[in-house]
């Protein structure tokens, strides 16, 4: 017991912390939501740090990398790795749908007046990649723009050769003194995710025990189970049980964060020291890891599929008939790509379906709703399913005795990182 606590202290803190504050929301209600600038402080410094976070490992990570045509295998096997999960989990919680019916008995009618302001909403996938002008680069909106900024450098690093010798070790210092920082600021995640979590069950809670709490409680025990299990399959056929087992070990404080913050962004730093920990290999935990927060999102997609399948059975429509079924998926797939990727992406995922179904206005507040209550689980999701992922890209890439070589090499560096 007393090995357990001194390798898992800071996660139970976490955890206690986060339960009392969601105990102190419920009593508190939506008055809760004044600890809202407390809370916003340690919030504040995590932004703060992602961005040269991002920036310095992804650069650093490339230009150790040496061969470029790695780099382009990676980013092929990536991005087919994130559409086969995407169908995968769609496909799950359609079948999940189907079986426990998340609209059953449910009484949405006061909601079908509501409207939201769709002005700032833009269908422009390609946006995401560039932005107009450098300074914006440096924007947690822009993190997607960023990793594709990052990726040049990178390459263009590894082009000037040894005239660059002294960027990499000026990146490799930066790194390290960045990773230090993250450990610093975690000290304030206790009292920040506590508040956070207080204003979370606080300001939603009525929702959650109303007119949708079957369908909320649906989609918790559809996400969870894919949370484990898949997670667990993903990391399995990696790198077999000690995979697993690492994976779990260095799972907890992300997953904390992002349940508690429902940012990605706010979770990518400890993510990013979890792959590490994890035994990613040292030139493809970064870009997996990056690359995922943008463009990986079983939990959006999972969500994208509850709400599609909510307002379709409030408007009468049959979605589990194999059109639709394929309709769905491809809604889910390209809705959670661009939600919260590009302005009012959120919106933008919403309409899709919209627009595929044929739905009328009224269901895009309702979807919104929805998608509010989902957030912190679809967040989970996206942010810890990035390293699993991982872990298959390096057994693609690396062969089968991945891990142990990786480990080996971060034993003989004594560069794995701890926060």
């Amino acid at each position: 017991m007393k090995k357990i606590w001194s390798s898992y202290k800071s996660s139970f803190i976490l955890l206690g912390c986060m339960v009392l504050g969601g105990v102190v929301g419920a009593f508190w209600g939506p008055g809760a939501s004044v600890l809202t600038p407390w809370a916003n402080i340690f919030l504040n410094l995590l932004y703060c740090v992602v961005v040269p976070m991002i920036f310095v490992s992804l650069v650093s990570a490339i230009a150790g990398m040496q061969n470029m045509r790695k780099l382009g295998k990676l980013l092929a096997v990536l991005l087919v790795l994130f559409l086969i999960t995407g169908i995968v989990c769609s496909a799950y919680m359609v079948g999940f749908s189907a079986l426990f019916d998340p609209a059953k008995n449910t009484d949405m009618t006061q909601f079908t007046q509501e409207t939201v302001d769709l002005s700032g909403t833009k269908l422009d996938i390609l946006s995401m990649f560039t932005v107009s002008d450098f300074p914006a680069l440096w924007s947690r909106t822009s993190l997607m723009a960023l990793v594709v900024f990052a990726i040049l450098t990178g390459i263009a690093v590894v082009m000037a050769g040894e005239k660059a010798r002294p960027v990499v070790s000026l990146l490799e210092g930066l790194n390290e003194v960045l990773v230090k920082l993250v450990g610093i600021i975690m000290k304030l995640a206790p009292l920040g995710l506590g508040f956070y979590f207080a204003i979370l069950i606080g300001t939603n809670g009525k929702d959650i025990v109303g007119p949708l709490s079957r369908s909320f409680f649906v989609y918790v025990v559809a996400i969870l189970i894919y949370y484990f299990v898949g997670h667990s399959v993903m990391a399995y056929i990696g790198g077999g049980m000690e995979a697993v087992k690492l994976y779990w070990k260095n799972n907890l404080t992300p997953s904390l964060t992002a349940l508690g913050t429902c940012s990605t962004a706010a979770t990518l730093p400890y993510n990013m020291i979890a792959g590490k920990q994890m035994g990613l290999p040292k030139d493809m935990s970064d870009l997996c890891v990056l690359m995922g927060a943008n463009l990986h999102k079983d939990g959006a997609s999972i969500l994208q599929v509850l709400q599609a399948t909510f307002v379709c059975a409030m408007c009468g429509i049959d979605v589990y008939n194999p059109k639709n079924i394929v309709l769905l998926i491809v809604a889910a797939v390209v809705g959670s790509t661009i939600m919260g990727a590009i302005p009012g992406g959120g919106y933008v995922g919403q309409l899709v379906i919209a627009s595929i179904f044929g739905l009328p206005g009224w269901t895009i507040p309702i979807m919104a709703l929805i998608v509010t209550l989902g957030d912190p689980f679809a967040t989970l999701v996206n942010v810890t399913g990035d390293t699993a992922l991982g872990m298959v890209a390096a057994r693609i890439m690396n062969g089968k005795g991945w891990l142990k070589r990786s480990l080996e090499e971060y034993a003989k560096d004594g560069e794995k990182q701890t926060v």
